[in-house]
């Protein structure tokens, strides 16, 4: 029996319709059961397909969403029952005794039954597909609410995940499939107004929060930011590693709800301090003064040579062609001078996940790569400075302006870590540590020395011993703690580690 409760697009978007029954009849037969035959029958009518189209891309909502996490699953779950419903005595959502078997099944999969899930899907399987009057997908309740059995109870029966139930669920492999298939799907919105990072970010999948910045998603989307989200995500671990993906990438830290709250109170509200710090340290409003606050006063000032530049972050070119760019500046090198023979003024446009071409090269440690950038005319930052070795640019700079120690470069990497990257650039780091730079702050959860402990810089590990960095620090890994040692035996610096060893370095 068909239910007019939602559809299913085989691009991978499912969004709510209205109750149109044309356009309900198509999705139930073509899209909301796995059809072999729905790509044959696409490229035979084409026109179908734009009707399709049309329908799976509605207009832009004006839905607002509600962000705390609580109020994220209210909006976009429709789980009205779990936020002060009448309650059965265990404590479950009460499910009136007429209620159509669509509300019995649903209420079934908030509550975790999956005794009771799977048969109503042994009676019905088109259930698999059914939607909340939101338009939010059996699935994305289950992931939402916890309820990992009964969202494996669908995969296992052959679900095909939207963009948003593969954001829910974390499940970057079906994101990879669906963002090559449909280029941009990550920018559509839910009838609740959410983006697929918006999902992710209330559903705490770090990794898929990852991809989706890699992809180019808007960091800082409305209607509420996903960063507002994360501030009060209850687990804090979680919620650091997702708030240093956005608000490191260029999220705007001083977002806020539309009843005014901040993300800075919501971290603190919440108990997440290291969120808290990081949205301080990324300049959120606050008269906390103990927190270093990053700099970008000279970030894109100038050339190589000193000269003024005068640069946009787009130049009238597609967003996605400058991610693209920005992208294999990471590790090709040749492809990105192929791109800047096709396009010259790819050279100094901005990512958006808040990066330069130059900078990605520079990070990387592709020296060579950022030299023919700045030669070209590309914004040389301080830290592009340390990572070339241009020690009299970097002196000139800080004594210019002393906020300049303070400076990061993508991805809020320091300074201080561009001396690293590349070559050991043993000048500049003493000059920096004997301006004032902080000798165990960190990128990526790794101190200096840990950096150079893994390249194998012995000079540079020597400068910052000198000027006391903790031999011992624990950087932060997936596989727990490691110290400077730990990372140079795993890397086979032989030398480095007996350096080490020699200093008091432990495993």
């Amino acid at each position: 029996m068909l239910r007019a409760e939602g559809t299913r697009s085989v691009y991978g978007c499912g969004l709510q319709s209205p109750a149109n029954l044309a356009r309900h009849c198509f999705d139930r037969a073509f899209t909301c059961l796995p059809n072999c035959l729905s790509h044959v029958v696409f490229a035979i009518y084409p026109k179908l397909m734009c009707f399709r189209l049309v329908l799976a891309f509605p207009a832009r909502q004006s839905c607002l969403m509600t962000n705390t996490r609580r109020k994220f699953l209210a909006s976009s779950v429709g789980a009205g029952a779990l936020l002060g419903a009448p309650q059965h005595p265990s404590g479950s959502p009460a499910v009136p005794r007429d209620a159509l078997d669509s509300e019995k099944f649903r209420a079934a999969v908030l509550q975790g039954d999956l005794q009771t899930v799977i048969e109503y899907l042994d009676r019905d399987p088109a259930l698999l597909y059914s939607r909340d009057v939101r338009g939010t997908s059996v699935y994305t309740l289950a992931c939402l609410t916890g309820q990992k059995r009964v969202a494996q109870a669908f995969e296992a029966r052959g679900l095909i995940l939207d963009i948003f139930e593969a954001a829910v669920s974390g499940n970057v492999r079906r994101a990879t499939e669906i963002c090559n298939v449909t280029p941009g799907i990550i920018h559509v919105r839910s009838a609740g107004g959410q983006t697929p990072l918006h999902y992710a970010a209330s559903a705490g999948q770090v990794a898929m929060v990852n991809f989706l910045n890699a992809q180019g998603a808007d960091l800082s989307a409305g209607p509420e930011s996903p960063l507002l989200t994360v501030a009060e995500y209850p687990d804090s671990a979680v919620a650091e590693a997702m708030a240093r993906t956005l608000a490191g990438n260029g999220s705007d830290p001083n977002a806020k709800r539309k009843d005014g709250a901040t993300a800075l109170q919501l971290a603190i509200a919440r108990g997440n301090i290291e969120v808290a710090h990081l949205l301080i340290h990324r300049g959120a409003s606050s008269d906390d003064t103990s927190i270093e606050r990053v700099y970008f006063g000279g970030r894109y000032s100038q050339d190589l040579h000193g000269k003024p530049v005068v640069r946009d972050d787009t130049c009238g070119l597609p967003q996605a062609f400058i991610n693209q760019f920005v992208t294999v500046a990471h590790f090709d090198p040749e492809k990105v001078k192929q791109m800047y023979k096709l396009c010259p003024s790819l050279l100094a446009t901005r990512a958006t996940w808040d990066e330069l071409a130059i900078e990605a090269a520079a990070h990387m440690g592709l020296v060579p790569l950022a030299e023919y950038l700045a030669d070209l005319g590309s914004p040389v930052s301080t830290c592009t400075a340390a990572v070339l070795g241009l020690t009299r640019m970097v002196a000139d700079l800080v004594h210019a302006d002393c906020d300049r120690l303070r400076e990061r470069g993508a991805h809020d990497i320091p300074l201080l870590a561009y001396t690293a990257f590349g070559k050991e650039r043993v000048d500049v780091a003493e000059f920096l540590l004997r301006s004032g730079a902080g000798v165990d702050i960190r990128a990526f959860g790794q101190t200096t020395l840990h950096l150079a402990a893994g390249k194998g810089h012995l000079e540079l590990a020597r400068i910052l011993l000198e000027h006391g960095a903790d031999v011992n620090a624990a950087a932060k890994s997936s596989n727990g703690p490691l110290t400077p040692l730990a990372i140079a035996l795993r890397q086979k610096q032989a030398s480095m580690a007996e350096f080490l060893k020699e200093r008091g370095g432990r495993m």
